[in-house]
């Protein structure tokens, strides 16, 4: 029986709209049966808990109550909060189902005026105000455990979504843990801040980032870089640019490896953050050449790597003209250049170093293993640090002759090295310590070395802001995730590695940038040979126009004349022909990363409509062949 056109229309429209009911039916019972299961399709897993998370839950022994303070209000405020909130509210949810009962959530709205206003002040809570009233409106966590410990997030601010999860896992797996491990820091870097903030002299100066992030997690103890002794009950050991350390220093951190300590050395041939506290980096050497020859590594203080792969890129001022170029001492790390099978290293997506050096091995070490962590890319060369005194990127570039081959920029030492000690300095006489000298570690210990200790700088790896009083960080690389990363692995403690990982994440346009290095290779012999003969011309120039008497007298020859004009003429041609070379390859890398984004957002978009057309023209014609 044929379906006439008019019954044909109707049963489309009737199917349509037995379309729409079962859409909502369907998302109706999705959303009260099915709302603990979801499909999370991000590349990250934003919208999952991770597996960190799930050893931290599994590990909860008491229970945990978390207040999740939110104003009914909010939306009429900020409804980017209020959408946030409900993003909030789902994570949580997660928490509590898969806790199995030991986590508790309350959900409290602190109404203005109230008790519940009063207890959410008290818990530190920062609220946001409403319009030119005296009301605020709320949106934050306190997670407790039975015995009263709190952790507080006193703003949830929605441009941190990415952290939402390791910040509430970190706070989770704090409060769960019955003794925090304690980190002892010879650093010769004002990392925890120097002064106060009122004081005229000494200056005053900030604590890093890096330190907030460590003391989230870890209990921390500064160390004199005079120390006879290292005390006892330091997990990790983490030395920040040493340099200036005594003999008897050395032995106390050597004599702590011994004892079966682990630690965390960021070593430097020249730090940007030690050139700005007035210092020359590179005069005085790292105190570390008599351990590291110890371990079988060596590193080279006088170099710095410089890759033409990883270069950042930097404004540089040449004149009246500022452009952006590839800074080659300043280094972009990505995941293809650290270990992939490495907890510390196997899922950190970037890392920024400025300067950084490069390690050897220069013997095999009976009981010791050494294995690269970080490493530059073949397109890499080393460089002597005076250069970073008065930085000139163009002509670093023009110097650069890559060596083909990959530096190793931090690495990992395991094993039971013996003491690069004979025995204790004279000076020391064991006086805080009563026990022997140990010849030989008794019991395997952990050691990562990292060629960079600025790395820690903020500037390297977070931009911060304070909103409504609270600070907030926004991370732009892994440098403080590698940081913490470590000391957690080296301490033994619960990991949160893989969550660290998942909040920082960039999705960079690889292809734009290994072309962009193509391109720039293509021009820069051409723009060498040019600056050269630019070079050799001004020379000439400038001995002849030496040769000219001051009062405008007669001693130069007509050839010389003759010579000088045209000199003068080929300058004025070169450095239009270097102008052009520069100008084109800055146009090439322009139109290239044009062509690339115009083909994701336009082309793609066209081809899928042109595909999903021509399968309705095909139905339609096929529907009517068969009338």
């Amino acid at each position: 029986m044929k379906i006439n056109v008019r019954d044909r229309n109707s049963l489309g429209i009737a199917g349509l709209a037995c379309a729409v009911v079962l859409f909502f039916c369907v998302n109706l019972i999705a959303a009260f049966l099915m709302k603990n299961y979801r499909l999370d399709l991000t590349q990250a897993q934003l919208y999952s808990l991770s597996q960190g998370s799930l050893n931290a839950v599994a590990q909860i022994k008491e229970p945990v109550t978390i207040r999740f303070y939110l104003s009914d209000k909010l939306a009429k405020v900020s409804q980017l909060h209020a959408t946030y909130a409900v993003r909030v509210v789902e994570l949580l949810e997660q928490y509590v189902s898969a806790s199995d009962g030991k986590i508790k959530l309350e959900i409290i709205d602190p109404e203005p005026f109230s008790k519940k206003e009063d207890e959410a002040l008290g818990y530190g809570l920062k609220g946001i105000p409403v319009g030119d009233s005296s009301e605020y409106v709320y949106i934050g966590m306190v997670l407790s455990n039975s015995s009263d410990r709190r952790r507080t997030i006193a703003l949830l601010d929605p441009s941190r979504e990415r952290f939402l999860e390791y910040d509430i896992t970190k706070y989770l797996t704090d409060l769960t843990r019955s003794k925090r491990p304690t980190i002892g820091i010879i650093s010769t870097l004002p990392i925890d801040g120097q002064g106060e903030p009122r004081q005229v002299y000494p200056k005053y100066r900030p604590r890093w980032a890096v330190m907030n992030v460590i003391r989230d997690i870890f209990n921390v103890r500064f160390i004199s870089r005079q120390t006879l002794d290292i005390p006892a009950g330091i997990d990790v050991l983490m030395l920040v640019n040493p340099k200036k350390f005594s003999e008897e220093t050395l032995y106390a951190i050597d004599q702590y490896v011994m004892r079966g300590g682990n630690m965390l050395v960021l070593i430097d041939p020249f730090s940007q953050a030690e050139a700005a506290l007035g210092e020359v980096p590179y005069s005085i050497r790292p105190d570390m050449d008599k351990l590291f020859s110890n371990w079988g590594v060596s590193f080279d203080p006088t170099q710095f790597v410089a890759d033409a792969v990883l270069a950042r890129t930097a404004a540089h001022s040449d004149g009246d003209k500022t452009a952006q170029v590839k800074y080659l001492p300043w280094l972009g790390v990505t995941e293809n250049h650290l270990s992939p099978e490495d907890p510390v290293t196997n899922a950190i997506s970037s890392l920024n170093l400025a300067y950084a050096g490069t390690f050897a091995v220069t013997k095999k070490v009976d009981g010791l293993t050494v294995t690269p962590l970080i490493f530059s890319s073949k397109e890499s060369q080393l460089m002597p640090t005076v250069l970073g005194v008065n930085p000139d990127p163009a002509e670093m570039m023009r110097q650069f002759k890559p060596k083909g081959r990959n530096m190793v920029l931090g690495l990992r030492i395991k094993g039971t090295p013996a003491s690069a000690f004979d025995k204790a300095p004279t000076r020391n006489f064991l006086k805080q310590r009563p026990e022997a000298h140990i010849e030989k570690a008794v019991s395997p210990v952990n050691i990562i070395l990292i060629g960079d200790s600025d790395f820690l700088a903020d500037s390297l790896w977070t931009e911060k802001s304070d909103i409504l009083g609270v600070e907030q960080l926004y991370p732009f690389a892994g440098n403080a995730d590698l940081t913490v990363n470590a000391l957690d692995n080296l301490s033994g403690a619960a990991s949160l590695i893989d969550l660290r990982s998942k909040a920082e994440w960039r999705r960079p346009f690889t292809v734009i940038e290994e072309m962009a290095l193509q391109a720039g290779k293509k021009y820069r012999q051409e723009e060498t040979r040019l600056f050269d003969e630019l070079q050799t011309a001004q020379n000439r120039l400038q001995y002849l126009t030496e040769r000219a008497p001051d009062d405008g007298g007669d001693i130069l020859s007509r050839e010389d004349k003759s010579e000088i004009q045209s000199l003068k003429e080929r300058i004025l041609a070169l450095r239009a022909d270097l102008r052009s070379v520069q100008s084109v390859l800055s146009r090439d890398i322009f139109a290239l990363r044009s062509t690339i984004i115009l083909l994701n957002v336009v082309l793609v978009p066209a081809l899928l409509m042109a595909v999903a057309l021509f399968v309705v023209w095909r139905r339609r014609v096929r529907r009517t062949q068969n009338r």
